[in-house]
């Protein structure tokens, strides 16, 4: 049986929510961006959407270009573009992640007026601090900032590093699990600084990039650092990671998964409890992601996905896929087709 591509993680809307906020909708071609990222628009009235890390990072890449600002219009001066590759070229010539952490830091409070990045290190933990003087009702701010200096800091060093804790400013009622999916388990809002908490020996590793990794890797930012480096620590973590290597059809049941993790039943489901999901709700997701992937990117049936993703029936995969998009599948390919049919090979 043909497996199916799968990207790691698909995003909820309520990141492109806030990244088309009020001064960004005033300011762009709503539509025109929209469509050129194959986002439909009724997915900004549908909390339960989900779009791609290319759709999402297509968008980014669109407001940056109307707006002349790579930061979604957050601070009081724009990002230009182009800073983000400035600074990556700037980084790349560090001896080390320490040395990168504090050059980081300086490029912050040059492009960022009112934002001040400081690297804090004692024996055990390295905290990345940014100092905000702008008052945040949302975390979408510092998990911006956040995502582009970690998504670089862990490519600079070609490995993952583990994130011990993370404070955002503001709040996302409803949203506060896809912050923990892209950050870590041990995460508040509300903080006064945003802060990134790494174990202090990640220091020393070496930056291992080149001039030609660099161009590949510009060539797909930021949808490469949206989703590689994303929290994997967790069980729920772990369990998601197996999965992704077993055909959807072979997916074990929860006694067999358990049991693979060394763990009881009991505990198996305690400790997805309390990291707010469950072993179903896990499959649901990858089979979410899995499905979006192939309808984008797949000339097969919609009724071969829908095998293929682990559904007997396709009536069944049409009912998921609607309360998991607020769209029908043939509509949601219907529009990725007819976006990549205007822009051409």
């Amino acid at each position: 049986m043909r497996r199916p591509s799968v990207e790691p993680d698909t995003i909820s809307i309520h990141f492109v929510q806030q990244a088309l906020h009020a001064g960004v909708r005033s300011r762009v071609p709503l539509d025109q961006v929209l469509e050129q990222a194959a986002i439909p628009r009724h997915f900004l009235d549908e909390p339960l959407s989900r779009v791609s890390p290319r759709q999402f990072g297509e968008l980014w890449r669109q407001i940056a270009l109307h707006l002349g600002d790579e930061f979604f219009a957050l601070g009081p001066r724009p990002a230009k573009p182009g800073t983000y590759a400035l600074l990556c070229q700037a980084l790349l010539s560090s001896e080390s992640l320490h040395v990168a952490l504090k050059r980081l830091c300086r490029y912050t409070g040059l492009v960022f007026e009112g934002q001040h990045a400081s690297l804090e290190v004692n024996e055990h933990t390295a905290t990345l601090r940014l100092q905000d003087d702008q008052a945040r009702t949302t975390p979408f701010a510092h998990a911006t900032y956040f995502m582009m200096a970690y998504g670089l800091a862990c490519w600079l060093i070609a490995r993952r590093i583990p994130i011990l804790s993370c404070g955002l400013g503001g709040h996302a009622p409803g949203f506060e699990a896809e912050y923990k999916v892209m950050f870590c388990e041990q995460l508040a809002f509300g903080a006064q600084d945003g802060t990134l908490v790494m174990p202090a020996s990640m220091l020393t590793q070496p930056v291992l990039q080149s001039a030609e990794s660099l161009r590949l890797y510009l060539q797909r930012a930021p949808d490469v650092f949206l989703v590689k480096y994303r929290n994997t620590d967790s069980i729920a973590g772990q369990v998601r990671t197996r999965l992704r290597h077993i055909r959807p059809v072979d997916w074990p049941d929860l006694h067999a998964m358990s049991a693979s993790l060394n763990m009881a039943q009991a505990t198996f489901r305690r400790r997805l409890d309390s990291e707010g999901t469950t072993f179903q709700a896990i499959k649901d997701h990858l089979r979410r992601d899995m499905a979006i992937t192939a309808l984008r990117e797949d000339r097969a049936s919609i009724e071969q996905i829908a095998h293929d993703i682990g559904f007997a029936e396709a009536p069944a995969f049409h009912r998921a896929f609607k309360k998991w998009t607020g769209m029908r599948p043939s509509d949601y390919r219907r529009g990725t087709l007819e976006k990549s049919q205007r822009d051409g090979p």
